[in-house]
């Protein structure tokens, strides 16, 4: 999963820049305070606004992906996981404890052995 390259994307590309200063710009306090508490516990199923964060998700990836297109280094695969994540809602770290608490009978050692890189 490249994070630099969703980054990139959003930040050295003035447009996708400017859409999320935009998307951005009329979230309460309250609402960035309740999505500082919520998302570590339900991370893209947190309900925000009209639907769930896994929507905003989404457009925060295309804005990225649309970022990394107008930089034209084809780049743009390297956000595939990322887009899984925003597109599927389930987060790496649900995957890993999907395992643990099932396939791996909430032994961790598994890890060791199934996740070597």
């Amino acid at each position: 999963m490249c994070i630099a390259c969703f980054w990139a994307g959003l930040l050295y590309d003035d447009i996708s820049l400017q859409s999320i200063v935009d998307m951005t710009t009329d979230w309460t306090v309250e609402e960035k305070e309740m999505l500082r508490n919520k998302v570590p516990t339900s991370a893209l199923h947190t309900p925000f606004r009209d639907g769930l964060l896994k929507h905003v998700a989404q457009d925060v990836v295309k804005l990225a992906k649309e970022g990394l297109e107008r930089r034209g280094l084809k780049e743009t695969g390297f956000l595939n996981e990322v887009s899984e994540v925003a597109n599927t809602g389930v987060t790496p770290a649900e995957k890993l404890l999907d395992l643990y608490f099932g396939k791996w009978g909430q032994n961790v050692d598994h890890v060791f052995e199934e996740l070597l890189y």
